[in-house]
C-alpha cells in the first residue's frame, strides 16, 4: 500500500524534526540561561570585591599595601574579561535561540496548515444532504493537539448511506498521517463494495502489509439502506455504538469486538445487521467523550454520556448538549485524547414492501453448512415449508459452492456475499464475489436422457437450480461475479 508506507516514512520524518528542534532550543535556551546567570554572579563578585577594597583603601590608606592596588586592578580587569567573554557567547546563543525559535513558529504554522488539510477531508457541512428528509446527521472533532488520529466519514451511494468511525492509536503528526490514509482507503474500498466486512478486511489488508510504525485503527464501519431501514456493519475493536429506538432509551448495538485494523492481515472480520425504522438513531463515539477527565481526574464516563443524549430533539441538539455535558465536566482541563463523533437518526417513514438478509462467507467449502441455518431462519421469517426451504439450501449450497471451487485460485482467501432480498410474492438470492470471471449460466445443459456413463462432467448442478428457481442470471459487474437466483412464492 503506497499511501501506508508514505505515512511511515512522512512519520519518522517529521517525529525527527520535532525532537531535533525541541533539542537545540532547549539546549540554546538552557545555555543562555547559564551564560546571563555567570555574568550577573561575576558583576556581583567584581562590585564586592571593589566596593570592599575601596572600603579597604580609605581606611589604610597610610599604612596598606602598595600591592593592593595591583591585586584590585588585576581582578577589575580579569572580571572584565570574564564578562566580555560570556557577553559574546550568550550573544550567540541569542542569536541561535532566535534561529530555533524561528523554525518552531514555522512548524506551528506548518501545523495549522495541516490540522486545516486533515479537517477538510471530513464532512463538516451539515445538514450535509439538506435535499433528503430520510436522514439526519450530525458530526463534531475536537482533535487533543493541533492535529488528531480520529477520524469519521459518511457519503451516499446508490440508495445507501455508507459511514464509518476510527481512533488511530497515538497522537499527534504521526497519528494524523494514518488518520488520514485510512479514510482515503474508506472512500477507495466503499466505492466499489457494499458489504462492511468486505469494507474492514480490504482496509486491514493494506494497512496490515505495509504498517511499518507497528499503529493501528479501531473502527467502525455500516451501510445503512435509506429505503428499507436496513443497517449492515462491521466492528474492528472499537467502541460499540449506542442504538436510540423510537420511544426507549439508548442500548449500546450488539457488536463483535474483531481486531482493529492493521493488526494483522487476512483475518476474518464478521459482518452484522439490524432494522431500523422511523425514528431510530444510532450514535458513534471514540472513546475521548467517556475518557475525558475533570482536574480531579474523574472520567466523564458512559452513563453521563447516555444521560446526556437523553435530550429530546434532532442530531445536532443532541450532541450540541453532549458536547456542552462534556466540557462542563472537564472544567478547563487539557484534553487527554481526541474527542469524535457521529449521530445518525433514521426518518423514513415511508414501510417498505421488502427486507433483507446477508450472510459472508470466506472461500472455504467448510463453511457451507452456514447456508442451512441462513435458509432456516428466512423460512420461518416468511413462514415458507419445510420442502420448499430444503430446495431452497439446495440451490444456494450448489451456486455458493461454483464459487468457493472456481472463482478463487487454490490457496487465496476470498469473501463471498450472499445476499436475501424478501418481498411478499417472491425470494431473491444474490451471491457476489471478486474472483475471477466465472459464468455458471453459460454451461450447456446436460441431457439427461443419456446414461450416467455417456453423460458428460458437470452442468447439473447449475441444470438442478435452474430447475428449483424460477429466474437464474449471471453479470459481471465493477470486477465481481453476480450471479441473482429468484423463487417466486
Amino acid at each position: 500500500m503506497p499511501d501506508a508506507g508514505y505515512a511511515a516514512g512522512a512519520e519518522n520524518h517529521f517525529r525527527l524534526m520535532g525532537q531535533k528542534e525541541d533539542t537545540l532550543f532547549n539546549k540554546a535556551r538552557n545555555a543562555l540561561r547559564v551564560r546571563l546567570s555567570l555574568i550577573l554572579v561575576v558583576v556581583a563578585a567584581i562590585v564586592l570585591e571593589g566596593a570592599g577594597l575601596m572600603q579597604y583603601f580609605y581606611n589604610k590608606r597610610e599604612d596598606s599595601d602598595p600591592r593592593a592596588g595591583m591585586i584590585f586592578v588585576a581582578l577589575l580587569l580579569i572580571g572584565l574579561v570574564l564578562v566580555v567573554l560570556i557577553m559574546i557567547r550568550a550573544v550567540r546563543n541569542m542569536r541561535q535561540l532566535g534561529q530555533v525559535t524561528s523554525v518552531k513558529e514555522r512548524m506551528e504554522k506548518e501545523l495549522e496548515i495541516a490540522k486545516g488539510i486533515q479537517m477538510s477531508m471530513i464532512p463538516k457541512i451539515f445538514p450535509p444532504f439538506p435535499e433528503r428528509s430520510d436522514i439526519d446527521i450530525f458530526a463534531s472533532i475536537v482533535p487533543a493537539k493541533e492535529v488528531g488520529g480520529d477520524l469519521y466519514d459518511f457519503y451516499i451511494r446508490d440508495g445507501r448511506l455508507y459511514f464509518c468511525i476510527g481512533d488511530v492509536s497515538g497522537k499527534g503528526v504521526p497519528a494524523s498521517l494514518v488518520m488520514a490514509v485510512t479514510r482515503s482507503l474508506f472512500r477507495t474500498v466503499s466505492g466499489h463494495e457494499k458489504s462492511p466486512a468486505k469494507i474492514v478486511t480490504s482496509m486491514n489488508d493494506s494497512m496490515s502489509d505495509m504498517n511499518e510504525s507497528s499503529m493501528f485503527v479501531t473502527f467502525f464501519c455500516g451501510t445503512l439502506d435509506l429505503e428499507t431501514g436496513h443497517l449492515r456493519y462491521c466492528n474492528a475493536g472499537h467502541n460499540a455504538p449506542e442504538m436510540l429506538r423510537r420511544g426507549s432509551g439508548c442500548e449500546a448495538l450488539p457488536v463483535e469486538a474483531n481486531l482493529p485494523l492493521g493488526i494483522m492481515s487476512r483475518m476474518p472480520f464478521k459482518e452484522q445487521e439490524t432494522d431500523l425504522v422511523c425514528g431510530d438513531s444510532i450514535f458513534l463515539y471514540t472513546d475521548g467523550v467517556t475518557e475525558a477527565e475533570n482536574p480531579a481526574h474523574e472520567q466523564f464516563g458512559h452513563s453521563r454520556m447516555t444521560e446526556a443524549l437523553a435530550v429530546p430533539g434532532d442530531s445536532r441538539s443532541r450532541l450540541t448538549a453532549l458536547s456542552g455535558a462534556v466540557e462542563a465536566f472537564v472544567d478547563g482541563a487539557l484534553p487527554s485524547d481526541d474527542i469524535t463523533m457521529l449521530y445518525i437518526s433514521y426518518q423514513n417513514a415511508v414501510k417498505p414492501d421488502m427486507e433483507e438478509r446477508h450472510l459472508i462467507l470466506h472461500n472455504d467449502i467448510r463453511q457451507i453448512p452456514q447456508l442451512a441455518g441462513f435458509v432456516e431462519t428466512i423460512a420461518e421469517e416468511k413462514k415458507i415449508d419445510k420442502s420448499l426451504a430444503m430446495s431452497l439450501n439446495l440451490a444456494l449450497e450448489e451456486a455458493v459452492s461454483n464459487v468457493i471451487m472456481y472463482a478463487y485460485p487454490e490457496g487465496s482467501d476470498g469473501l463471498v456475499d450472499i445476499e436475501a432480498i424478501l418481498r411478499p410474492s417472491s425470494i431473491e438470492f444474490i451471491v457476489s464475489d471478486s474472483g475471477n470471471p466465472f459464468d455458471p449460466t453459460s454451461a450447456p445443459e446436460p441431457d439427461t436422457t443419456l446414461g450416467v456413463e455417456d453423460r458428460p462432467v458437470g452442468g447439473l448442478g447449475v441444470f438442478m437450480v435452474k430447475s428449483i428457481m424460477d429466474s437464474v442470471s449471471y453479470e459481471r459487474q465493477e470486477g465481481k461475479n453476480v450471479l441473482k437466483m429468484i423463487k417466486q412464492l
